[in-house]
């Protein structure tokens, strides 16, 4: 094939697949479940593209990276939605569904099978669920009443201590270095901590100015660097005892001690970082997505092409650069941070890509070049240096 052919081949390629995409990547939009409540999303560990959501539709999974997707629910409860999702990273076969109201049921078969694992639960309101990274048989449910503990992959489970009975446990982050140390939202009584594996927690609140906690994150890199997403209250009349904002918290030791971050005042309902870039932190708020660059000190909005206000969930899809996944009350939406793709952090940029272009270069841009290729050689021809 000469030059001439692969411009022209290149130039059709450019036109039929890569523009249309590039002018999605750097703004939201919907890629599935439209009019469907997501609350959460999780990946398989063997392979990211296959994603797990529970939502107003009962339990979906998808094998595109969010597409398309089909219903595993069959054999699963049918009158209330799940609550929460969760996969083993030793076993992508091993899968949890917990239901606020109904317990929770385990998967061994990857969904094709179901059974109900409630046996030692005081109650059924399971409102999250977290597997220990080092030993998936060590698993953990927040519920109405504190953290309930299984160190046999769920067939019996027994109740931790340090927990009022009326506290709901909204979410659940383990650091993931050492796996002993947890941290619990609460619904009003703030972040709890535990040093042995979950057995025992102790409040952690010390600069907290919200105590309901929707949200956890602890620092892959660095595990005494915590964050906690917040309540924030719609109206005045709303505001709790002792609450006076919400937004997102950092502690830099462990728990020990809480600071405002940047993004204060404004409901959370989710963080999610990128695997692959340990400094980069999303969240998901009331109104909005936010991308901090520095760990949770400092954050900017992401919200371009973004029309829905409820973003629940935030999955971080680890590429270059970064795709983003939001599960919301009206669907799935998708977005490219193209504003992270930066070489000289040793990332890769295609040639195709930049030929293509960037920005939109279009199929008569790549005419002219085709033009001027064959102006220079009819140039050389004639014995002539081109003029361009």
């Amino acid at each position: 094939m000469n030059s001439i052919t692969r411009i022209i081949v290149l130039a059709a390629f450019c036109q039929f697949f890569s523009l249309p995409a590039l002018a999605e990547t750097d703004a939201w939009h919907k890629i599935a479940l439209d009019k469907t409540h997501v609350v959460s999303l999780v990946s398989d560990p063997a392979r990211a593209s296959t994603l797990y959501a529970a939502t107003s539709l009962g339990l979906l999974k998808s094998l595109d990276g969010g597409a398309s997707w089909d219903s595993l629910g069959e054999a699963l409860p049918r009158d209330i939605p799940p609550s929460a999702v969760a996969i083993s990273r030793y076993n992508s076969k091993e899968l949890y569904v917990g239901y606020d109201g109904l317990g929770l049921f385990k998967s061994s078969d990857g969904g094709q099978s179901w059974q109900s694992m409630n046996d030692g639960l005081p109650n059924t309101s399971v409102r999250c669920i977290a597997i220990n990274p080092l030993n998936p048989n060590l698993v953990y449910l927040g519920i109405l009443g504190g953290v309930a503990i299984s160190t046999n992959a769920g067939r019996f489970w027994h109740m931790s201590s340090g927990f009022k009975r009326t506290v709901n446990v909204n979410t659940i982050a383990i650091n993931p270095q050492d796996p002993q140390y947890l941290y619990a939202g609460t619904g009003g009584a703030g972040v709890f901590k535990s040093g042995n594996s979950g057995v025992s927690w102790k409040d952690v609140n010390e600069g907290l100015s919200s105590l309901s906690i929707t949200a956890l994150h602890v620092d892959p890199e660095n595990p005494d660097v915590v964050l906690a997403g917040a309540y924030h209250p719609a109206t005045p009349t709303d505001v709790y005892v002792g609450e006076a904002s919400g937004g997102v918290f950092r502690s830099q030791d462990g728990g020990q001690s809480w600071q405002e971050s940047s993004l204060l005042n404004i409901h959370i309902f989710s963080l999610a970082a990128d695997p692959s870039q340990a400094n980069l932190v999303y969240a998901g708020a009331w109104g909005g997505i936010y991308r901090s660059a520095d760990k949770g000190l400092s954050w900017m909005d992401v919200n371009a092409g973004l029309d829905n206000a409820f973003p629940h969930t935030i999955h971080v899809l680890s590429s270059n650069p970064p795709v983003l996944l939001a599960g919301t009350t009206f669907g799935l939406l998708s977005y490219t941070d193209v504003s992270l793709d930066m070489p000289e952090q040793g990332r890769d940029i295609s040639p195709l890509l930049i030929i293509c272009g960037i920005g939109g270069v279009s199929l008569a841009a790549l005419s002219v070049l085709l033009w001027l290729r064959l102006r220079g050689r009819r140039a050389r021809d004639e014995g002539r240096r081109p003029v361009w």
